[in-house]
């Protein structure tokens, strides 16, 4: 599926988002910034957007995967039109089953990929297995906001005209609906930080950002 929009998929961030994305990016990165990482693992990267933002913040070393071969290959000519080259790798791979060492990063980070996992549980699990003690994890991740009016509206443009607009562009109507219905199904903020606990974190927070469309949740192994 994420082969097959991969062509639109960053014109379409940015489009259906109004290019709020960007902020929410910017705000995940300074987080990894103020604690002074190294070795960040970016986790579902897509088309490595998150990946080699945290390159131009001057992290020194960023691992990134995504199971989608088309979505790496359009990070790949992203990485390579930068200045990222020796920062950033790329690798195919999937959150369930890792391909690196216990205790290999200093942080973690995801971009609207966790509601992706196929089982979410364990991919918890295994972001907790890479990272060193006291590493830090940071996930961007869909909300639903509950203040009227501004819930209502979200849920008028997430279940009629996102998939409308989405699947026009894209060409792939299932794509756009799969989008809808994934985060419409998320874990509320509580039970999700309930489960980052039950895997192995602590120092859980989750900040509500743009009036609780998006949280950013931070944790600690």
């Amino acid at each position: 599926m994420f082969d097959g929009i991969a062509h639109r998929y960053d014109f379409l961030n940015h489009l259906l988002s109004a290019g709020i994305d960007r902020r929410w990016r910017r705000k995940l990165i300074r987080s990894l910034s103020e604690a002074r990482v190294e070795r960040v693992l970016d986790v579902a990267t897509g088309t490595a957007d998150l990946a080699l933002m945290a390159a131009r913040a001057g992290i020194p070393h960023i691992s990134a995967i995504d199971p989608s071969d088309k979505m790496l290959a359009i990070a790949e000519k992203k990485r390579q039109a930068s200045n990222a080259q020796d920062q950033v790798v790329l690798k195919n791979g999937r959150a369930e089953k890792l391909p690196f060492s216990d205790a290999s990063f200093d942080a973690v980070m995801v971009a609207f990929g966790v509601r992706n996992f196929e089982d979410l549980t364990q991919g918890m699990k295994e972001m907790q297995r890479v990272l060193r003690p006291g590493g830090m994890l940071c996930i961007l991740e869909f909300s639903q906001p509950a203040a009227f009016p501004l819930k209502q509206i979200y849920a008028a443009y997430f279940r009629l005209i996102l998939p409308l607009i989405g699947g026009w562009i894209s060409g792939d109507n299932k794509a756009y609906r799969y989008l809808r219905d994934s985060v419409l199904d998320f874990p509320a903020p509580q039970v999700f930080l309930g489960m980052l606990a039950e895997a192995g974190f602590r120092k859980l927070k989750e900040d509500g950002l743009s009036a609780g469309i998006v949280s950013l949740y931070t944790a600690v192994k």
